[in-house]
């Protein structure tokens, strides 16, 4: 855990109250992210279900790529900032609300990546990196007979899955892929918008994805400090800054009035059910 008046390593071409996650609201994601967030009892799926798949864990980028498990249905789950301990359980709280709406996978993924430095915009400038690996990943299990995978990730994990949809080869498309609470401007998802550093991920969403569904709280004020500024939209705060001008098959799904914080998507119940309808659950509305 970092104190708030710790010194942050900033990149001086960045804007520094843009890119670095203030001493206030955003301080919280280093002090919580690493803890599990679902306050559920009794867990469907348990920590021990999960299969923890390092990505990028190389300092110097060596070591070979490791392989997502080839079955039928296949839950893969990516991590934010400082998420690398608890990956398993955040993705068990995740995996668990889905299947008590009635989901169920063969197999239950993990993808641990190093978010752990107090540098916040070189962990988001990892998530390209990540993506890119795990995009041959997810190649390799197409090409090896996999049948539906369900993509998620959470904070910097949404952009981790982004980036994965954007690095596929054009021949390939993930079933369902769902950031929580991205950590990401809104433009980065709208035709011809660009995000402040990077390009943005329209074409990957319409191309590279059956569907995508963005959920965001208002009340996810650790993205909303961070992304967005004055007149933009912070994806996982807002949702999309161009209502009408995005993909097809992209959606933004409003979760405030059950997601109360950042941490809270994880083990929520409406996302978990919206989650497993994306997934072809037959869902009762409003079950929850």
């Amino acid at each position: 855990m970092t104190d708030n008046d710790t010194p942050r390593e900033t990149d001086e071409s960045m804007t520094p109250s843009r890119r670095t996650m203030l001493k206030g609201t955003g301080t919280a994601i280093v002090g919580t992210a690493g803890l599990a967030a679902s306050s559920s009892s009794a867990a469907a799926v348990s920590s021990w279900d999960i299969e923890v798949l390092e990505v990028g864990d190389s300092v110097f980028g060596i070591g070979s790529t490791p392989s997502i498990p080839v079955d039928d249905e296949v839950f893969v789950f990516a991590h934010g900032w400082f998420g690398d301990t608890t990956v398993a359980s955040q993705a068990a709280d995740v995996a668990t609300s889905m299947e008590d709406a009635g989901y169920e996978a063969d197999e239950y993924v993990a993808i641990e990546w190093d978010a752990t430095t107090i540098n916040f915009p070189a962990a988001e400038s990892e998530t390209e990196d990540v993506g890119e690996e795990l995009a041959e990943m997810v190649e390799e299990f197409y090409d090896d007979g996999g049948g539906d995978l369900r993509l998620i990730g959470h904070s910097l994990g949404g952009r981790v899955v982004l980036e994965t949809i954007n690095a596929l080869d054009d021949d390939y498309e993930i079933e369902t892929v769902a950031p929580l609470g991205a950590a990401a401007d809104g433009d980065m998802v709208c035709a011809g918008g660009d995000g402040l550093f990077s390009d943005n991920w329209y074409d990957g969403i319409a191309e590279n994805a059956d569907e995508v569904r963005n959920y965001h709280s208002n009340n996810d004020s650790t993205v909303g400090s961070a992304y967005g500024g004055f007149f933009g939209a912070a994806l996982g705060n807002d949702g999309a800054g161009c209502p009408g001008d995005t993909a097809d098959n992209y959606t933004d799904v409003d979760v405030t009035d059950s997601v109360g914080s950042h941490l809270a998507y994880l083990g929520d119940e409406e996302v978990g059910a919206d989650l497993a309808e994306a997934a072809g659950v037959d869902v009762d509305d409003g079950w929850w």
